[in-house]
């Protein structure tokens, strides 16, 4: 009998801890939800969204639907299993996920681009302490991950340039605003 693609993908070894991890909380390891845990533990510290992990799991040969990709991600978050996050595009504001770590520092600092939302994520004790501090000055409340969202210093910046579609008619801020910096804190 042949094994389809889809369960050939959950039987990876990570699944299986996976697996196991959804047994003792009481939830079904479906195939489904085994392939949408195993998708973002493989993109890493990459967020994605929900469109983006259905893409690789179709990619993977997993029958699906979309619609059946944001139930399961929803159902995951709520166990606590994977992270939500809101990243800000030209088309408004998009959800985006991935495996909740649970070892994650607070400590932790995202640095994202304004044009292009490239981000990377930090440890960095002092830089989160001294953001902190920052935040508190101005009267918002601390602890937790910080977000910075920078602007652009480079004009020719291919990535901010794709983000930005002549469609849209906008540009990218001068060096002298892109300076910028705003601060989130969760």
């Amino acid at each position: 009998m042949a094994v389809s693609a889809a369960m050939q993908y959950a039987a990876a070894p990570a699944s299986e801890s996976f697996s196991v991890q959804l047994r003792s909380m009481g939830i079904r390891p479906t195939v489904i939800r085994l392939c949408v845990l195993q998708t973002l533990a493989e993109s890493g510290s990459e967020w994605l969204g929900g469109e983006e992990v259905f893409r690789r799991m179709l990619a993977r040969g997993t029958a699906t639907g979309l619609a059946s990709v944001y139930r399961v991600i929803k159902e995951l978050e709520k166990a606590d299993l994977i992270q939500r996050e809101w990243e800000r595009s030209l088309g408004g504001v998009r959800a985006v996920h991935r495996l909740r770590r649970p070892h994650m520092a607070e400590s932790k600092v995202r640095l994202s681009c304004g044009g292009c939302n490239a981000s990377v994520e930090v440890i960095d004790e002092a830089l989160h302490q001294g953001l902190m501090r920052a935040a508190q000055a101005h009267g918002l409340r601390a602890g937790g991950p910080v977000t910075v969202h920078l602007g652009c210093m480079e004009s020719d910046c291919a990535r901010c340039d794709d983000a930005l579609p002549a469609a849209t008619g906008m540009q990218r801020p001068d060096a002298a605003t892109a300076a910028s910096v705003k601060l989130h804190v969760r």
